[in-house]
């Protein structure tokens, strides 16, 4: 619907002005606040002032006979404010919107927008040092639901997982699983290392693996290669538990690269490539990439003097990667802890040649639990945090899903678990889930009924307010989706979902579905089958369940 309005303001604005309005010129349709405005409203006078030249509301004044024009579309055209226009969309454009949705089915909502692009989401990408926590959680629901959005408007989409299993705080997981095994078999008093993880689950892990095979493997081994050893028997054992855990959660990856395929040649590359551009010096024995050439605010060690590469230039090898795979655009969602790392990375890809805008980051902020109306304090060395196994069971995994996408990822966020928990109105996933399973009642009670089955019922008896007020809702859907994908938005999608199950709690409370009038209630009907389908989609875009009963 917005999208067909915003092609009748060009038209007019090509018949008043011609040429003179650039056509890359966004011109933009919005639902006001206040619904007593209109069902649309647009400030493309405003947006066109410094162009045209002239004051807003003469270019309004304008417009609005031309789009008035349009009787096929609108029923009203007004001119307010400054130079706003506001819009009543059409009864007989309402219904044949209706016709279009139930005909695309479970195709309803998708588009072409993204023209194919090649996009990759890499979210997630927890370190293999213990279970997923809540902000994991949230950048799974994010993540996964950003890649459905961006596939239903037409992007060809891959997703992966970066397993970090090189480096530092690898060495001192791998140190202090040892410690607890040697422990736990008798085989030594040693301690934790002074900045080990301390969880309960490192404890699990050890009493987990295979004596046979550890001890096996560990004879003759110094305390460094014992370490090392341990290191990858635990990254493995962990790695295990987090595919576990995302795929109860409903988070599936096309792949899950790790860190260790990159050495040698892939760092050795990477390297290489930014000497060949000349963006590599030598200073106190140690390798500087000059990223201040790319806007970052001083440059960076790209290969330590001791010959060991920095996390940084891992991390460019591994974009590279994403580049030689055909990947058009990188969109990495990050922890609320890499905000400092954006800009040099981005610096990196950048002298790479992959383009301005390849690198898209996104940062997945904290998360606060809330239960009883106190804060549930986490912290994950000491092993005080809630998992991503805990929250499933504590909430379920759709109720998740759904609270950590009521928000834009870049806010904090305050998780109620108590409201999670309820059954009833309250609870936002609730009330959506709730009115798909409302409508499929309805439905089932008509087909008992021999109700229907009409092929074309007369969408013209549909005229009471209530009714004609979920027709705009529902055919706004397809609009939401594409916003969502183009802002990066999927909490869009949630705002929108509640809108659309209370425009339907409305219109089943001010209109009986199965009366008398058989006519009229086929056309109901097909008004609830609407609502279902575009309730179900949303639903599916976040991974979440449309149930039938409840």
């Amino acid at each position: 619907m917005q999208r067909d309005v915003r092609r009748a303001l060009r038209e007019a604005l090509t018949r008043v002005y011609g040429e003179t309005v650039p056509e890359d010129t966004s011109l933009e349709v919005e639902v006001p606040r206040d619904k007593d405005h209109g069902d649309l409203a647009t400030n493309a006078a405003m947006i066109l002032a410094k162009v045209l030249r002239r004051s807003p509301r003469s270019i309004a004044e304008a417009l609005v006979p031309e789009l008035r024009r349009r009787e096929d579309l609108f029923s009203e055209v007004s001119l307010a404010g400054p130079g706003f226009i506001n819009f009543r969309i059409a009864p007989s454009r309402l219904r044949q919107g209706l016709t279009g949705l139930l005909a695309a089915g479970k195709e309803y909502g998708r588009s072409d927008e993204g023209g194919g692009a090649s996009v990759m989401v890499e979210y997630v990408s927890a370190n293999p040092t213990g279970p997923l926590n809540v902000v994991n959680a949230r950048a799974a629901a994010f993540g996964g639901a950003l890649a459905r959005i961006l596939e239903a408007s037409g992007h060809r989409v891959r997703t992966e997982f970066y397993v970090n299993d090189v480096g530092r705080q690898i060495d001192l997981f791998g140190e202090s699983v040892l410690a607890r095994y040697n422990e736990l078999h008798g085989l030594g008093n040693e301690t934790l290392p002074e900045e080990g993880y301390q969880g309960r689950y490192v404890g699990e892990l050890a009493a987990a693996l295979d004596r046979t095979l550890v001890d096996s493997a560990m004879e003759g081994l110094g305390k460094a290669e014992q370490i090392e050893l341990m290191s990858r028997f635990a990254v493995a054992r962990v790695r295990e538990w987090q595919e576990r855990d995302l795929g109860a959660y409903g988070s599936v990856f096309d792949r899950w690269f790790h860190q260790h395929e990159l050495y040698p040649e892939g760092i050795a590359a990477a390297l290489a490539a930014l000497e060949e551009r000349g963006l590599v010096d030598c200073r106190e024995g140690a390798r500087w990439f000059r990223s201040t050439d790319f806007g970052d605010d001083q440059d960076r060690v790209v290969m330590r003097a001791d010959g060991r590469p920095t996390y940084f230039l891992a991390d460019l090898a591994y974009h590279a990667t994403k580049h030689e795979r055909g990947v058009g655009r990188s969109i990495d969602i990050w922890g609320p802890d890499h905000h400092g790392y954006i800009a040099r990375m981005q610096a990196g890809t950048r002298a790479l040649g992959f383009g301005e805008n390849w690198l898209e980051i996104l940062i997945v902020q904290q998360v606060n639990l809330i239960s009883g109306g106190e804060p549930v304090k986490m912290s994950k060395r000491r092993g005080e945090f809630i998992t991503l196994q805990d929250l499933i069971d504590e909430v379920g995994k759709d109720a998740a899903r759904f609270f950590f996408l009521q928000r834009r990822a870049e806010s904090h966020l305050d998780f109620d678990m108590d409201l999670a928990r309820k059954e009833s109105d309250e609870n936002p996933v609730f009330y959506v889930k709730y009115a798909h399973a409302r409508i499929s009642g309805v439905l089932r009670k008509a087909a008992e009924a021999g109700l229907g089955n009409v092929e074309a019922p007369d969408l013209g008896l549909l005229t009471e307010p209530a009714a004609l007020g979920l027709v705009k809702v529902l055919l706004r859907f397809p609009g939401v989706v594409a916003s969502a994908a183009r802002e990066r938005e999927p909490h869009r999608l949630t705002g929108y979902l509640r809108e659309a199950a209370q425009a339907f709690h409305l219109f089943y409370h001010h209109c009986r579905v199965v009366g008398e009038d058989r006519d009229l209630s086929e056309a109901r009907l097909a008004l609830c089958r609407a609502a279902r389908l575009v309730v179900a989609n949303g639903l599916a875009l976040l991974d979440i369940e449309a149930p039938e009963r409840m």
